[in-house]
């Protein structure tokens, strides 16, 4: 009984309530007359029409709607008062629903349920319910607290909504009201409520179902409740008008509605169970694209490991054939290996990372297990691809020492290779073997050592220099491992087999193709991949190692700079600034003044390095100063008579900050350079400071005047002095170093006499075009040449500057081209 009274009160608006309880309180027969409260019939109405009142006649006769029992059982379970002509009766120990079914008749539910004998009392609670309407912000609030307790269950806070009353609210919230306690009002009462499980769906109350309802039907109204026969609320049956006749509808609480109307609301009621049926249907129907995209990701899935068990089976057969023919496997197939054979269960008593002893005496560092083969002993692959036996290998527990027998003084670990040697006392190495038992001292000797094994040795610090890549090869070359285009297509090498009678063909098996591809010996085809072990020499100590590259992809290197003919501090940003901002500045004032020496630094108080430099052109009464920042700028032209006034212009251009970079700045091309190489060229240039190329003062040149040259000529052949191109280059390049030539300068190869040949040289070319070229030692230099090949760029800028159109020049240019302006030209 309590359970149909909390249905019929959660479907009831807040005006409907309070004209419920009015009638009530006001009138012992509960009569409804003049009791509108101002608000019309509409909440008369529906009272009516859910059966909580109904015409019949009072005590005098007269003829009026007033409160049925259902109404009058209603109003006990919202306010908990009994009827007026009821008070007093329950002192006796009857229940509500006896006493209501012998005071008012059957249409009343008097089924109780018999509650059980020793059951322990259940937990009560109450909710308050507040509606505030004065804030700024309208809201309806309500606390549940359990009986007897402060400390709120549930406290919750929802916007003003005036189609929601309190049962639904609560309703949505997982409560039920089972009674009131005290009432003040629809905006503000307290109830008895008991848990209830929250709906799976937002209750759709009758005015929004109107709202729903309308946008196809207009005249839709009357909107009642419609349920099964289990009492569970299935959506609402509504009429409306078509073509002038009375019909009837429904709509689900999916707000799914019927867009044909029937003639009866009974038809109507009759067609929501299948109307339902067909929304829980839909409900659990899964998303066409979802189902796409999970067939999708199946069939991923099982060509992944499609793909994986091939690759697998691939990488197993290319380690059996490593193995057989003493050949190393490939980066990508030990790293392939390596991920494999690092799951858990694999076997194998090293990990990768691992350092072991090898069979021949080295120590090396594992790569990963190599797979297991029925009747062959297992193998460890170590870096750079070498298989061993893992039964004679062990981890390594000493690194090898390289000392004479016997010694036992203090040990350290060599910067160069990992081993062992003596230390001095001042921290550095001793001198020591690089192979124990042969002649020739190790790089790292009187070096300083590593500070523990994880520390890269200088053998793993090398600069390396490469040829440019060739992706042509011939076909026979080809090994396993190898990566070739064909048609288009990229695959993998697994083996490359002599033709049986023929020599001179061959057969590649590729991986992915069906049968082998032949090819002649003299077949060139398109490498991806190609990776060669090569020896290559150090440029400064002479040390062969063996490296390892993609000749198709990186090139072939063809010279290195070890990490043992480095300097100390190449790893200090500040050292590597350095070099740099001198080296530029150094090879900018150089370009532009031949006989630039005396290099002297400037330094400012806020900066470490120095700002700039000053430097000193001329001899005797024809000395004068210049200046040239750290960063390359460089004055036009050198004009200060004392040092200082060139000291003074670095230091007011540092405090205004118009030190920046120019357009042809010289940093990004050698910050490319390894810093060895860069500093070699640096400690060339300062050897040369204090060595001017000429002991005399220069001849004061006239321009326009042909002079008598006996023989060597500045800046052009003696051939050509006369040539009008030369003379109007010459002028345009006018205090640049100048190189001093004769007719029998060979610029390919300079004799003895002619190394020390220095600065530009301007070959005619006909037209209006000129050939310009750099000299250093002699020798024509390309513009891809470390340190000096920057010298191009210098002379490109000059002549731009100077109006001239210089064609565009390649990275390995040997010269610059370029033409005498129209105004200049002659004849």
């Amino acid at each position: 009984m309590a359970q149909t009274l909390a249905e019929i009160a959660a479907g009831m608006t807040p005006r409907m309530t309070e004209a419920l309880i009015f009638w009530g309180d006001n009138n012992p027969q509960g009569s409804t007359a003049r009791t509108n409260l101002g608000r019309g019939g509409g909440t008369h109405g529906a009272v009516h029409r859910r059966g909580l009142i109904g015409e019949g006649r009072d005590e005098r006769g007269h003829v009026g709607y007033f409160l049925t029992p259902l109404g009058w059982a209603l109003y006990t379970h919202l306010t908990g008062k009994p009827r007026p002509q009821d008070t007093g009766r329950f002192t006796k120990r009857v229940s509500l629903a006896g006493a209501l079914a012998e005071a008012y008749g059957t249409d009343t539910d008097t089924t109780e349920a018999p509650a059980p004998a020793a059951a322990p009392a259940a937990p009560r609670y109450l909710a308050d319910y507040v509606t505030d309407l004065a804030g700024e912000q309208r809201v309806q609030r309500i606390t549940v607290t359990l009986e007897g307790e402060t400390a709120p269950v549930l406290d919750e806070e929802l916007p003003y909504d005036p189609q929601r009353n309190a049962g639904r609210a609560l309703e949505a919230l997982g409560w039920t009201i089972t009674g009131m306690e005290t009432y003040g009002g629809p905006c503000l009462f307290r109830a008895w409520v008991e848990p209830s499980p929250v709906r799976d769906t937002t209750l759709l109350l009758p005015d929004q179902a109107r709202g729903i309802v309308i946008q196809v039907h207009t005249t839709a109204q009357d909107f009642r409740t419609a349920e099964d026969a289990n009492g569970t609320l299935l959506g609402y049956t509504f009429r409306a008008e078509s073509h002038g006749r009375t019909r009837y509808g429904f709509i689900t609480l999916d707000r799914t509605f019927s867009m044909a109307l029937e003639p009866t609301r009974e038809d109507a009621a009759a067609m929501l169970p299948t109307a339902v049926l067909s929304d829980q249907r839909h409900a659990n129907r899964q998303d066409p694209a979802v189902q796409r995209a999970a067939a999708l990701a199946e069939q991923r899935a099982k060509v992944t490991a499609a793909r994986a068990t091939y690759r697998a089976t691939m990488d197993d057969r290319s380690a059996a054939e490593a193995h057989r023919h003493g050949a190393p496997l490939p980066p990508a197939t030990v790293d392939r290996i390596a991920e494999r054979m690092a799951e858990p269960g694999q076997p194998g008593p090293f990990k990768p990372g691992d350092l072991i002893v090898c069979a021949d005496g080295k120590v090396r560092t594992v790569s990963a297990m190599a797979p297991e083969f029925a009747g062959e002993p297992l193998r460890v692959i170590v870096e750079g691809g070498a298989q061993w036996i893992a039964s004679e290998c062990e981890h390594a527990r000493e690194l090898e020492l390289h000392a004479p027998e016997g010694y036992t003084g203090p040990r350290a670990l060599c910067g160069y290779a990992d081993h062992l040697a003596p230390a001095r006392q001042d921290g550095t190495m001793d001198v020591h073997e690089r192979t124990p038992g042969t002649m020739g001292h190790c790089p790292g000797s009187l070096l300083t050592p590593r500070a523990h094994r994880e520390e890269l040795t200088r053998r793993h610090t090398a600069a390396f220099s490469y040829n440019p890549p060739r992706p042509s090869f011939l076909a026979a070359t080809a090994k396993p491992g190898d990566v070739v285009e064909l048609d288009g297509e990229t695959f993998t090498v697994t083996d490359c087999q002599a033709r049986d009678g023929n020599p001179h063909f061959v057969d590649l098996v590729l991986d992915g193709a069906a049968y082998p591809v032949q090819f002649t010996v003299e077949d060139r085809i398109t490498y991806r991949r190609r990776v060669r072990s090569r020896d290559v020499r150090c440029q400064e100590c002479g040390v062969y190692v063996v490296e390892s590259s993609d000749e198709a992809a990186d090139g072939v290197p063809f010279q290195r700079l070890c990490g043992v003919c480095d300097h100390p501090d190449a790893l200090n940003p500040e050292h590597r600034a350095a070099v740099l901002e001198e080296a530029v500045a150094r090879i900018t004032a150089r370009a532009a003044y031949a006989s630039s020496a005396v290099f002297q630094p400037v330094v400012a108080g806020d900066r470490d390095r120095p700002v700039g430099w000053t430097f000193r052109t001329g001899y005797g009464t024809q000395a004068a100063y210049g200046w040239v920042t750290a960063y390359g700028r460089l004055i036009s032209q050198v004009g200060t008579e004392y040092r200082w006034q060139s000291e003074r212009a670095v230091l007011d251009h540092h405090e205004a900050g118009t030190l920046a970079p120019t357009s042809h700045d010289l940093m990004p091309a050698l910050a490319a350079r390894p810093v060895a190489e860069i500093r070699r060229g640096l400690d060339a240039l300062r050897a040369s400071d204090n060595t001017p190329h000429e002991n005399a003062p220069a001849r004061r040149v006239v321009e326009g005047v042909i002079v008598q040259h006996d023989g060597a000529t500045e800046g052009c052949a003696p051939r050509d002095v006369e040539h009008p191109d030369v003379l109007a280059a010459r002028r345009a390049l006018a205090g640049l170093a100048a190189a001093r030539l004769t007719d029998h300068h060979d610029v390919s190869e300079p004799t003895e006499e002619e190394e020390d040949v220095r600065g530009y040289m301007v070959n005619p070319r006909g037209q209006g075009r000129v050939a310009i070229y750099w000299l250093e030692g002699g020798e024509i230099i390309r513009r891809d040449t470390p340190l000096h090949g920057a010298a191009l760029d210098c002379l490109e800028d000059r002549m731009k500057r100077e109006g001239w159109e210089t064609e565009r020049m390649g990275r390995s240019a040997q010269c610059l081209f370029a033409h005498v302006p129209d105004v200049q030209r002659q004849g």
